[in-house]
């Protein structure tokens, strides 16, 4: 009888590293589907918040303001040029993120909302509002997940970058 509880405790010393690391995996697994909803959420609040109407027109840091806001519990910035396309790979720290309003698919002038002064450039390209007609904008979230387990951050040294866009078009 006694043999047998200690087979079963050996058995269960040689599987448990492997319980336990499944368990942390499926942790960070959770946690990066509930940062992917909330950016998607976050940045589909922002295009909405960039694209009303109103007495006061939208500008930049309002569509930031409604992202930030809805962005709960996750770290996000106005990325350098907030109106110029995203860089492909910027740089960030472990779990914040990069927000930039700028053109939708199809917009070839049109770059920011209407209320934002223009501007003709400098290190970042010239912000044009869109003023009357339909443009889509776009506001796009750039966040580096970084897993909290070892065995994940193993494969993922520099984290994971999620990038969201939510696209409406303007309605004044």
């Amino acid at each position: 009888m006694k043999r047998k509880r200690g087979q079963s405790m050996v058995e269960m010393a040689l599987i448990s590293p492997f319980l336990v690391m499944t368990l942390l995996m499926v942790i960070d697994c959770g946690r990066a589907a509930y940062d992917y909803a909330t950016l998607a959420g976050a940045a589909r609040e922002g295009a909405r918040a960039a694209i009303t109407t109103g007495s006061n027109r939208p500008d930049n840091n309002r569509a930031i303001g409604a992202v930030q806001l809805n962005a709960i519990g996750l770290q996000l910035n106005p990325g350098s040029c907030v109106n110029d396309t995203p860089p492909v790979s910027p740089s960030m720290s472990a779990n914040t993120g990069l927000i930039y309003v700028g053109a939708g698919n199809g917009n070839t002038t049109p770059n920011a909302p209407s209320g934002q002064p223009s501007s003709a450039g400098g290190a970042c390209g010239a912000v044009v509002p869109s003023y009357a007609g339909h443009y889509p904008l776009a506001v796009t979230i750039k966040y580096n997940f970084k897993p909290l387990t070892p065995f994940g951050s193993q494969f993922f040294p520099g984290g994971i970058v999620m990038t969201v866009t939510s696209t409406m078009s303007t309605e004044y």
